[in-house]
């Protein structure tokens, strides 16, 4: 098949890329950099450089394309460049599919349309939209956006992680900070488990559906975090009162700015992500899609990322 792959040099859609070619699919991909494009043009891609954000970057760039994936996303931008991204972007991509031939818009959203539920919330794709905080609000209107112009196929993620994206090093040098003491649930997914719930979002959704990609085991974020502190000799992070992050605007190293260390900005879309209930119930892409994770559990995942240490 024809497909396009917004966000191709990017953490998942590196991987997505390489795993639609290995299947034999003619993949055209947008990157921003031609630097970050170069590997996967070797490896096959027809490589297009833009950016979602200029129009005529995108000029034709949809021609004859069955299958779209747009991977254009990332919850570490303040609220208005988050918007732009997720709803002007699609916009401007949207005006220049191909609706003759487009079968799918695969849209990669995340979890933050379900607001901050409670504790006992179990979240399935069924569970109301209530997003209270910018990001979920953004990212709603860009799933409603989608559904209204093209036939899509909408695959929420919660936190994705993998080889380069551990966290270790931040662990490890003490630049992590639990929360209110991070008693909230959170799930994630394994950047390569994504790729196979992508591809089989290709093979087997049909239009108009939503998928919640997660793990099998929701856990708060202390025991996540005091397992892997264990794992590799860190102490288990410390506890920031929410309001603070909000009032000195620092993730990681917050507590240490005083001592002159460099400080890193906490935009309110990741407070709330990191401090949100997000368990989340993954039956539909295994009953529907057939997903089968090599990592069922964040222990599997890390544990070749722990044996390379």
């Amino acid at each position: 098949m024809n497909i396009l792959v917004i966000g191709a040099s990017g953490y998942t859609g590196e991987r997505l890329v390489r795993a639609l070619l290995a299947r034999g699919h003619r993949v055209r991909g947008l990157a921003r950099q031609i630097e970050r494009g170069i590997a996967l043009e070797k490896e096959g891609m027809e490589l297009r450089v833009g950016d979602v954000l200029q129009p005529e970057s995108l000029q034709g760039i949809a021609n004859e394309i069955e299958i779209i994936f747009n991977l254009a996303a990332s919850c570490r931008l303040d609220p208005a460049a988050s918007k732009k991204i997720l709803t002007d972007g699609a916009r401007n991509l949207l005006r220049v599919v191909d609706r003759a031939t487009l079968k799918k818009y695969i849209w990669v959203s995340n979890v933050s349309v379900y607001g901050l539920p409670a504790a006992t919330a179990r979240l399935d794709e069924s569970s109301p939209l209530k997003p209270a905080y910018a990001l979920g609000k953004i990212t709603a209107d860009a799933e409603a956006l989608a559904r209204e112009n093209a036939p899509t196929v909408t695959v929420r993620v919660p936190n994705i992680y993998g080889a380069g994206r551990d966290g270790l090093a931040a662990l490890r040098e003490g630049r992590i900070r639990l929360l209110n003491g991070g008693e909230n649930w959170t799930s994630r997914i394994h950047v390569d488990d994504l790729a196979q719930v992508l591809l089989a979002a290709l093979e087997r959704a049909p239009a108009d559906s939503v998928y919640l990609a997660a793990d099998d085991l929701p856990t708060t974020q202390r025991e996540f975090y005091r397992e892997l502190a264990a794992a590799i000799g860190a102490p288990v992070p410390l506890s920031l009162e929410i309001n603070a992050a909000r009032a000195f605007g620092l993730f990681g190293r917050a507590m240490n700015a005083l001592a002159g260390e460099r400080q890193y900005p906490m935009s309110e879309n990741v407070i709330g992500l990191v401090s949100g209930n997000y368990f989340c119930l993954n039956n539909k892409i295994k009953n529907e899609l057939g997903a089968q994770l090599k990592y069922p559990t964040f222990r599997e995942g890390y544990k070749p990322i722990l044996d390379l240490r």
